[in-house]
């Protein structure tokens, strides 16, 4: 046992407490569940409920070592975080800020390579399946139109001279009405000029 006790120690750029025991110190390191704290601790041979300011400086740099290349230390690769790397094409296991850059780089291939993910990302949407017609609803709603949309619509739709889009329960009847109006006379005009053109060929 080393005679001072560490209260804080620092590993993988992470301070953590040295109160707390190996397998539960190492779980604040991002990327280091409960299952990989404990490989780590046994296979840089280190008791895993011993408290970690009480280890002594080569127990923690083997615990740093086998924390930032546990595959070279005989962890299996189905512990691995990022089993057959797109870019190495290996088995490895990433920690701390480095898993912030990996999600990054992989977010911008997303979009840049145009997937339906990637294009739900850019647009700020749920990317695994998730409704949104009644949840996340944050800004402007998704599944229904509200009613200054509508009106926003329907003159739009009067300024083009096109028929306004279909009116919902919603939606207030004076104002919707009033760019119908303005949009009706044009568009007659519109459907007359195309049968003439017709009739002319």
């Amino acid at each position: 046992m080393p005679g001072e006790f560490k209260h804080i120690v620092r590993i993988a750029g992470k301070d953590l407490r040295g109160e707390r025991r190996v397998q539960l110190a190492l779980t604040d390191i991002k990327g280091v569940g409960t299952m990989m704290a404990r490989a780590v601790a046994y296979a840089a041979k280190v008791d895993p409920m011993v408290k970690l300011g009480s280890l002594s400086k080569e127990e923690i740099e083997r615990l740093e070592d086998v924390v930032s290349r546990p595959q070279a230390h005989g962890t299996p690769s189905w512990m691995l975080d990022r089993r057959k790397d797109e870019d190495s094409g290996k088995d490895i296991h990433i920690v701390g800020s480095d898993i912030d850059r990996a999600v990054r780089a992989d977010i911008a291939k997303e979009r840049r390579i145009r997937s339906r993910r990637g294009i739900r990302h850019e647009l700020g949407l749920p990317v695994r399946g998730q409704r949104t017609r009644s949840t996340g609803r944050v800004g402007m709603t998704v599944g229904v139109k509200r009613k200054e949309i509508r009106i926003r619509e329907a003159e739009a739709a009067a300024k083009k001279g096109e028929a306004p889009p279909r009116r919902g329960r919603g939606a207030p009847k004076e104002k919707v009405e009033k760019a119908e109006k303005a949009v009706v006379p044009k568009a007659e005009e519109k459907k007359e000029e195309k049968k003439v053109e017709k009739k002319a060929k």
